[in-house]
């Protein structure tokens, strides 16, 4: 039922937008749970089922933290999913590459980022800095936008906001 809820609730949420499940405080999510619904509406956002939108996870307690990796862990999946605070401090649930977490940060910390700013920042070929940026859209850790200028068709990656 659950799964059903959650589906109706991202299939309603606005392309370009995260859908934000948050928890009570102290409220265990069990495995099954997250499972059955959570990670299995996430695997349908990575295989873009569901268009340009997220999940992001708020109040999450530590032990449902340990529950959502171990799914993720044992079903062998590579999706890392992001768990946000009130405060706008965030974390990453599963595994991500330390190149793209390094990226995910840049991205947070600016209004958005371009593959040329990235480049300038981490002194790296173009071509290398647009690769890490299509990698995190592609995880749904960041959406893009574009715009065309006299230099051409450029891609703009935001961050997900959920204040």
């Amino acid at each position: 039922m659950a799964y059903e809820l959650l589906k109706q609730q991202i299939e309603a949420t606005p392309e370009g937008q995260a859908l934000v499940l948050v928890f009570p405080p102290d409220q265990l999510v069990d495995s099954s749970f997250a499972d059955e619904s959570a990670v299995r509406l996430g695997e349908e956002i990575l295989n873009g089922i569901h268009g340009e939108k997220c999940i992001l996870f708020e109040s999450l307690t530590h032990d449902s933290v340990k529950n959502f990796e171990g799914v993720l862990s044992l079903r062998g999946i590579k999706m890392p999913l992001l768990r946000v605070e009130k405060r706008g401090g965030w974390k990453i649930m599963g595994n991500l590459e330390e190149s793209l977490l390094e990226t995910l940060k840049l991205v947070h910390r600016r209004e958005y980022l371009t593959a040329s700013d990235l480049a300038l920042q981490l002194k790296m070929a173009v071509n290398s800095a647009s690769t890490r940026l299509k990698r995190l859209h592609n995880l749904h850790l960041v959406r893009r936008e574009h715009e065309i200028s006299e230099a051409g068709l450029q891609y703009l990656y935001y961050f997900w906001e959920w204040n």
